[in-house]
């Protein structure tokens, strides 16, 4: 049935004088009427509502004709016996094809009418023409809610969508994805579940009857074909498709999911497993995917990794077995470190940083971190022990001092590396893998080979060249810090401020470590010196070397400096103003926690600031912590870079100087027997103080394997005499009582060279530049000969301009192809990441070479290759290079 008013009044319209284009002089308008909505069926013959449409016709000069399988006689009508009157040609039927259609000609330059809820649908999205009728008939049902489904889909709606792009439309609308771009739509989908039981956006997609298209679509844009296709099914063919692709391997009974488009499937994994937002969900889908297959995935997998170079899978990411099979092969190979050459750990430590950039790397990242230390570890044995030169270097040394500046230049890295192995051990949760088997060999290749032979080589040259004075000639003595470093600032400049951080514990290796972080994240410019410690190398004595003094000595278990007592920040302080009347002693705490302008009040006015920190001490002198002084001594790095941030930025200090009262040694492994000396020689009422490294004492003995020292400089009252015992190499006296791992008091370089890291001023984008120093993040540039791509994968080539300094920072970047058409930017290859972080001076060691995986269906024209700063505070480009796309048809993957 029709609404006569509106239906007449709707042809008026077509009919009205602004309808007529130039060339009409009259209008003829069809109005096929496939459902039959103005006709009687009983009579077949206009119905009652027509039969009033008729004589409104009539009254506006239209006439009304029917056609009725009489296309001739309505062909000869219009063209030769009526070619002047307006007509509305009325078909009780659907519209015939083109072919078999008489009438199409005069179609063309005709009008149309439609009275029915197709027509109505194609008014909605401004559709002429019956094209999309048998579409518009078939998913009818979809356009019945204008709120939740109609009016999505117009806003998504383009003029010249057919009926693929309003399939992918109506999936959209389900999906609530943005645009109908059908990998974003088959992850939002797969978002939901992968279960379509318990999908909402599935249960639409069924209830409307658009399974088959999604199927159909799939195959078309991934190649994925599959009797009884699920969702499960699809997502397992994106991992087995990228298995195969980036390792070769083919797994038995999987290879039906090996879908054609393997590009396409590639992209659509990598812009999943990259997204901030959903790349949690991958992952648990991807461990449910091969949970759900009796772990006989993975175990195939993973024994088809054994058997295969690294290099063939290196790139492979989609599963996190290529991260294990990796860890496991450079385990099995450590396990044998004697065999490997150093080639072999330039290879290991090279894979790893490969794995930096991709997807599993933060699953794996601490085992990955404590495999780079424990490598770079038996490197830096192979490179100072295993060379018969350099361990002849060691063994020829022959002055204290030598060897001294030696562990300041080089040895040092011993202990950093040992730190950093177990840092990353401890964090690890799942550290069996690494318990097992590393941990053992890291633990027997330091303490026994690496430290046991410098210590060895130490204690003889002690032996040798000092006889009962501690002293290093040439080195500076930490007795003398005030005068040779604070005192000099000032005496250059009277007006400039001086502040001195000192950290208990920080032991050179750690200042090393916090030297680099500065020196890249600061603009000051840092240089790290060195200077012999005290005996005994214990707090009491080592904070008062640093402060000025004429004479330190030792009331009882006190230290007095000039007669005054040095204990606490107070007493400290006094010390200080004695000196300089405009200092202050405060602590790390209270600058920290203070506002701005509270700490800028607090140091107001002083040239002298001592600032003072604890936590690497404070942690590994108490039993039940001292194993996690690694811990501590990372957050010692971070807390001390914020303090001279702090001090630099906020405060305006110029001039800081970040140093420790002593250092320590460190072993995880329990000592056994044989490392513990026996004191019982020692009379108990001359001890004056004790640690398990040091005795200070009155009596005057000799003891195998302790080293004695005259401290009769630090006698007090009513002392006759002063001697230090030190334990050799790291050996430590027997006391009762816990903490044997952690200790220090001792002579060994890692107690006693002390660190005198110095930020001289601050210098600001402009300075640097007027100096000629470079400084920002580290430049890259493309390289390819060609700027022209023939390849649906084609290797890209980057070179890092500069090598990464203390002022030229690394640079991560994402690298991908770009169609940029009049505005509208997209993606069309996949996106790899490049870690710009090389430190050699040979260009040849800094240079990157990838590969991008084209998208389908690109058309041969210019493209741009992007490099984008990963950081998003970087808006530009760095790197904006078109490329032209010349491809034969034959290249794309889905031929």
């Amino acid at each position: 049935m029709v609404n006569v008013e509106k239906t007449s009044s709707s042809i008026l319209k077509k009919f009205s004088p602004s309808e007529l284009k130039d060339y009409e002089k009259r209008k003829i308008v069809f109005w096929y009427d496939r459902d039959k909505t103005a006709w009687d069926h009983e009579k077949n013959a206009p119905g009652e509502e027509l039969e009033e449409i008729i004589p409104i016709l009539k009254e506006n000069n239209i006439k009304f004709h029917i056609l009725d399988n009489n296309y001739f006689e309505t062909k000869k009508l219009l063209e030769i016996k009526d070619p002047e009157s307006n007509y509305l040609i009325y078909c009780p039927d659907k519209e015939r094809s083109h072919e078999s259609n008489w009438l199409f000609d005069i179609q063309l330059y005709s009008s149309r009418f439609e009275n029915s809820r197709i027509s109505d649908i194609k008014s909605e999205f401004e559709i002429d023409g019956h094209e999309l009728d048998d579409f518009f008939t078939k998913y009818e049902k979809f356009f019945g809610n204008q709120k939740e489904r109609v009016q999505p889909l117009k806003k998504l709606h383009q003029k010249d969508w057919r009926e693929k792009e309003f399939i992918l439309g109506m999936l959209a609308v389900f999906s609530k994805t943005q645009a109908p771009e059908f990998k974003q739509i088959v992850r939002d989908i797969m978002l939901k579940s992968l279960d379509e039981a318990e999908n909402s956006i599935w249960e639409n997609i069924s209830k409307f009857g658009l399974e088959e298209n999604f199927w159909e679509l799939a195959e078309e844009d991934f190649g994925f074909s599959a009797k009884n296709p699920t969702l499960k099914k699809l997502f397992l063919s994106f991992l087995i498709t990228h298995m195969k692709r980036y390792s070769g391997i083919s797994l038995s009974g999987y290879d039906q999911y090996v879908n054609r488009k393997e590009n396409e499937c590639q992209i659509f994994l990598k812009h999943w497993m990259d997204s901030s937002q959903d790349s949690k969900t991958f992952e648990k889908y991807t461990r449910d995917i091969l949970e759900e297959n009796g772990q006989d995935l993975e175990k195939n997998l993973q024994a088809a990794l054994d058997k295969r170079d690294v290099q063939r899978y290196l790139e492979a990411e989609a599963v996190e077995t290529f991260d294990k099979a990796l860890i496991i092969h450079i385990l099995k190979s450590l396990n044998s470190p004697v065999n490997s050459t150093e080639e072999d750990f330039k290879s290991y430590l090279s894979w790893i940083d490969t794995r930096r950039t991709k997807h599993w790397f933060s699953e794996y990242e601490n085992i990955y971190n404590a495999l780079e230390y424990a490598v770079k570890l038996f490197q830096f044995s192979l490179e100072y022990y295993d060379n018969p030169k350099a361990a002849d270097s060691l063994e020829n040394t022959r002055s204290l001092y030598e060897l001294f500046k030696a562990y300041a230049e080089t040895y040092y890295q011993i202990d950093y590396l040992y730190r950093k192995f177990y840092y990353y051990y401890d964090k690890e949760q799942e550290k069996d893998i690494l318990k097992k088997s590393l941990r053992p060999q890291v633990e027997y290749l330091y303490t026994n080979k690496l430290l046991g032979k410098l210590l060895l080589k130490w204690s003889s040259l002690i032996d040798s060249k000092l006889e009962v004075q501690w002293k290093i000639e040439l080195a500076d003595s930490q007795n003398d810090f005030y005068k040779q470093y604070v005192q000099k600032i000032i005496n250059r400049n009277e007006k400039v401020r001086v502040v001195v951080i000192i950290s208990d514990a920080m032991r050179y290796e750690i200042a090393a470590e916090l030297k680099d972080r500065l020196n890249k994240n600061t603009w000051g410019l840092v240089d790290l010196g060195y200077m012999a410690g005290v005996v005994p190398s214990y707090t009491k004595l080592g904070m008062a070397a640093l402060l000025p003094h004429k004479t330190l000595q030792y009331r009882g278990k006190d230290v007095l400096i000039d007669e005054m007592g040095s204990e606490g920040i107070e007493n400290r302080g006094k010390i200080l103003q004695r000196e300089c009347l405009d200092s202050i002693a405060v602590s790390s705490e209270e600058i920290i926690k203070s506002h701005r302008e509270e700490a800028r009040e607090l140091i107001k006015g002083k040239k002298v600031v001592y600032v003072y920190h604890d936590k690497i001490d404070s942690i590994g002198d108490k039993r039940t912590l001292e194993d996690d002084v690694f811990k501590a001594a990372q957050e010692t790095i971070e807390e001390l870079e914020e303090l001279v941030r702090r001090l630099t930025i906020s405060l305006n200090a110029t001039n800081v100087i970040v140093t420790a009262d002593h250092g320590f040694i460190y072993r995880r492994d329990d000592m056994e027997n044989v490392d513990k000396l026996d004191i019982s020689s020692f009379d108990k009422q001359l001890i004056l103080d004790s640690t398990r490294r040091v005795i200070l004492s009155e009596q005057d003995i000799s003891q195998e394997n302790i080293h004695k020292f005259n401290m009769n400089s630090l006698l007090g009252e009513a002392q006759k005499s002063l001697f230090a015992y030190v334990p050799k190499a790291d050996l430590r006296f027997k006391l009762p009582g816990g903490g044997l791992n952690f200790a220090h008091g001792g002579v060994s370089p890692q107690e006693i060279v002390v660190p005198v890291l110095m930020y001289s001023h601050k210098e600001n984008d402009k300075t640097l530049e007027r100096k000629g120093i470079k400084h920002g993040k580290v430049s890259v540039s493309v390289i390819n000969d060609r700027k022209k791509i023939t390849s649906s994968k084609f290797k890209v080539k980057i070179f890092q301009t500069e090598k990464v300094t203390d002022k030229m920072k690394p640079r991560t970047i994402k690298v991908s192809l770009w169609d940029i058409d009049g505005g509208q930017e997209k993606m069309v290859s996949d996106e790899k990441i490049i870690i710009a972080n090389n430190e050699s001076d040979e260009p040849e060691e800094r240079q990157y070479n990838i590969i991008l995986t084209l998208g389908n269906n690109l058309e041969n024209k210019t493209y741009y290759l992007r490099l984008i700063d990963e950081d998003p505070a970087e808006i530009k480009d760095i790197v904006r290079i078109p490329f032209e796309l010349d491809l034969l048809i034959g290249d794309f993957d889905d031929f």
